[in-house]
């Protein structure tokens, strides 16, 4: 202990007396520690930290694995089925989000909350700051008992922490709610990136989603499933069971089960269905800053060994006195351990301040996300383990380099066949730094030009100069009949405001991961298997729609105010519907239904040009539009496209829906521009990041290149006078520099392309138009990094081209 306090104290005293080295060093780690700790935040919150529940590794997320399900949901009798039939869970529970728009005190809000079922609290283990929990005896009969939890935030934000809230009643979707209880602090639900306000008894259902009742249709999947696994009982175990059970389903109810499955996985993540994309995205964004880490790591070493070769006469006077080798690596270790635990303190600074600035860029979204990236004990650790590996790992080398010296030509501070082994050294870390450089410069400039090609998608409709506003009728209380009344008084006023072009109502906007499909049935054809039979999106619009996404209709008609209630039932279909279904026949006419044999047969009147319906990256869909008229009346959202300032618009808007009713919350209210920019947020973060981290590394390698060029220059001042004397011309010296110089820069280029080819093609999922092995950026970043190098050779082979012969001669 004594030894490695004398090492601690002798390493700080001489990083202290190098404060440019140790800055730089320090610095250096400081970025790719600081960058590491950052994106390692967002994996800890999104995936690792545990739900704020009692003995939460027990707690498992069951997800319906049905091939080409977009959503891991159950319908809600299977749910019950599988709850009363497992025997591998201490319990089953059930929850759904729920939009809300509630009352009190004479405030309208609009808000998100869970319809959970009644053993919900019990089996999570979570009981209540105030008041009590909502019980199995809640949840019994549907519609009997009107009672809801507040989460501690919506009682401190909402109802201003009132002592006296339990029994006081609250208006939510036009009925009164009696608060029975409130969340203890911390408490946010079974979501780990979404953060209900309230929760509500299952058997409320109906009531909560007005005039919508699905509790008995073992055909509407909307449900996610939580199990608490009884003690013993594995992973495996309890997925084998529930399959088994879903077997059985599948035998009881064919129509609906059929192809049905489960898969167990760690609880959150919308059910587990954004799990995987979110491990996909998080793990390219570790290997990137790994990667910048690596290089942040590989110029420390460089450093080291410039720091080593400058103390080759006190590592030898200490060898020559006796002094081991391995103590004199321990102790070159030590130094190297305190660069990277002062790097790994200032990076976690660095990292604390952008998880900060990250919580204040919260995305514009509906839904309440749960942004909470604080540095709990995972990502201290992971920083600690970290910095001391930076320390150990990069610091071995040159410290096994520097004590290799030779004796004799050390004391009498001569160049050796050692200073020529550190040169080929640092040319190897050079060519690797130029490589791994080329790798995240390509990524980068991959996903820069994915971005771009994304916003010149056709995406089958106009964003500019249109705005959507949504909001849903049916939570005031409004029945079918009304809510379409209330809508067409309002696309009238809207439509006779000064420069609108065109206004339409629909339930879904497109690019919006809501989109869910529906199974089609296709006359004069025989029925398929449930598990093969084909299906398509849809979406209800009301007559103006098209004119107002300026969506193009290339067949038929468009809807129009007689497609109500009592005409025949109609609707319009997509380009790859039609090719899909009627090739080489006119689907005008033709008719299909659409969600079971025994729905009503839809007519098409018109077909619309395809589009992007979910997501940006989509393959062409089957699509149905239907009119809104036929239909009962949802959540809606109202476009409106004009010639005037879309900003000033959605005031316009605004006051429009006030003057149709005074309380009607209003969920959301952007520009069309806006809401596109949301889907796009993942490849915007991605571009930024990895552009920046491509960045880094370019700078990274561009210093180390001139590091070791100038360092080599330094060390051949005497040989250069030589040349120089002897009648070589400066462009000579230039060549010999540049050539030197630009072999070590081409050798990492040529590897960095090889890798580049091989490691690109994971990022395919985020890219949208491009090539993973796109040779425009491949042929740009390459001719990029070959000029940063040249430039980086030049500066040094232009001072060693003036050398004077004379002083180099003297050159000690």
């Amino acid at each position: 202990m004594q030894t490695l306090w004398q090492d601690l104290r002798y390493g700080a005293r001489m990083l202290v007396k190098k404060p440019g080295f140790t800055l730089i060093a320090v610095l250096t780690l400081a970025l790719g520690i600081g960058a590491n700790t950052v994106i390692f935040s967002i994996v800890n919150t999104a995936l690792l930290r545990p739900l704020p529940i009692a003995e939460a590794s027990q707690v498992v997320s069951l997800n319906n694995a049905e091939e080409g399900r977009m959503f891991a949901t159950f319908s809600y009798p299977n749910y019950r089925d599988m709850r009363d039939r497992n025997e591998v869970f201490a319990g089953l529970i059930a929850y759904r989000f729920a939009p809300l728009s509630i009352s009190h005190d004479g405030v309208n809000e609009r808000l998100w909350g869970y319809a959970v079922s009644g053993n919900y609290f019990q089996v999570l283990g979570v009981g209540a700051a105030q008041g009590r929990v909502i019980t199995v005896d809640d949840d019994r009969l549907p519609g009997a008992h009107p009672v809801t939890v507040l989460s501690h935030t919506c009682w401190l934000q909402r109802f201003g922490s009132r002592p006296d809230i339990v029994g006081k009643e609250v208006i939510a979707n036009g009925r009164g709610y009696t608060v029975i209880g409130v969340a203890p602090p911390g408490f946010y639900g079974t979501e780990s990136i979404a953060a209900p306000e309230m929760w509500f008894p299952m058997a409320m259902q109906a009531q909560i989603e007005v005039g919508n009742n699905w509790l008995e249709a073992r055909g509407v999947e909307n449900i996610f499933v939580q199990g608490r696994l009884k003690p013993g009982v594995s992973v495996a175990r309890a997925q084998s069971a529930m399959n088994a059970t879903m077997l059985q389903l599948e035998r009881e109810y064919p129509a609906d089960n059929e192809g049905k499955r489960v898969v167990i996985t760690n609880p959150g993540m919308m059910g587990g269905m954004m799990r995987g994309p979110v491990m996909g995205f998080s793990g390219l964004l570790m290997g990137v800053v790994g990667m910048v880490l690596i290089l942040a790591c590989t110029n420390l070493a460089n450093l080291l060994l410039a720091r080593a070769t400058e103390r080759r006469r006190e590592i030898a006077v200490r060898l020559a006195l006796g002094a081991g080798r391995w103590r004199l690596i321990r102790q070159l270790l030590t130094e190297s351990v305190l660069l990277a635990v002062a790097g790994g303190v200032l990076g976690l600074l660095l990292a604390s301040w952008l998880t900060d600035l990250a919580v204040g860029l919260k995305p514009p979204v509906d839904v309440p996300l749960l942004i909470d990236l604080h540095l709990d004990y995972r990502v201290l650790l992971f920083t600690a383990l970290l910095s001391l590996a930076t320390g150990v790992l990069f610091g071995l080398l040159p410290a096994w380099q520097a004590t290799k010296a030779d004796l004799v030509s050390a004391l009498k501070e001569e160049l050796s066949f050692g200073s020529r082994r550190q040169s080929r050294l640092k040319n190897g870390l050079i060519v690797f730094q130029v490589a791994l450089s080329l790798v995240l410069l390509i990524g980068g400039g991959l996903m820069l030009r994915s971005l771009q090609r994304a916003q010149t998608i056709d995406l089958g409709l106009d964003p500019h100069n249109a705005v959507e506003v949504s909001f849903d009728l049916r939570l005031q209380g409004y029945d079918a009949a009304r809510g379409k009344e209330a809508l067409k008084q309002l696309l009238d006023r809207v439509r006779a405001m000064p420069g609108v072009r065109g206004a339409g109502v629909a339930d879904l906007v497109p690019v919006d991961l809501h989109f869910g499909s529906s199974p089609l049935y296709l006359d004069d054809r025989a029925p398929e298997r449930n598990a093969t039979i084909p299906r398509a999106l849809t979406n209800r619009i009301s007559p103006g729609y098209f004119a107002a996404m300026s969506t193009r209709l290339v067949g038929g008609r468009e809807f129009n105010e007689q497609d109500s209630d009592q005409s025949p039932r109609v609707a319009i279909i997509n380009e790859t519907f039609a090719r899909r279904f009627f090739a080489g026949e006119d689907p005008i006419g033709k008719s299909f239904r659409m969600g079971g044999t025994d729905a009503p047969k839809l007519q098409v009147v018109g077909v619309a040009q395809d589009g992007k319906y979910a997501n940006f990256n989509e393959t062409p869909k089957p699509f149905v539009y239907r009119p809104l008229w036929q239909s009962a009346i949802g959540t809606t959202s109202l476009i409106v496209r004009a010639d005037t300032d879309p900003q000033k618009l959605i005031a316009a808007v605004r006051r429009e829906l006030q003057r149709l009713d005074a309380n009607l919350p209003i969920s959301s209210a952007k520009t069309m521009t806006e809401h596109l920019a949301l889907p796009l947020l993942p490849a915007r973060f991605a571009a930024a990041a990895m552009g920046s981290f491509g960045l880094l590394a370019l700078l990274l390698a561009a210093i180390g290149l001139y590091g070791v060029i100038s360092y080599s220059v330094a060390q051949r001042t005497r040989e250069i006078g030589v040349r120089i004397a002897l009648g070589a011309q400066s462009r000579d010296v230039m060549k010999l520099i540049l050539g030197q110089g630009m072999a070590v820069a081409l050798a990492g280029v040529a590897i960095g392309l090889a890798a580049s080819f091989a490691l690109t093609r994971l990022m395919k999922m985020l890219l949208f138009g491009v090539s993973a092995t796109d040779p425009l950026t491949f042929g740009g970043i390459a001719l990029l990094l070959t000029v940063v190098a040249l430039l980086a050779c030049w500066i040094p082979a232009r001072r060693a081209a003036k050398v004077d012969p004379m002083i180099a001669l003297r050159y000690e």
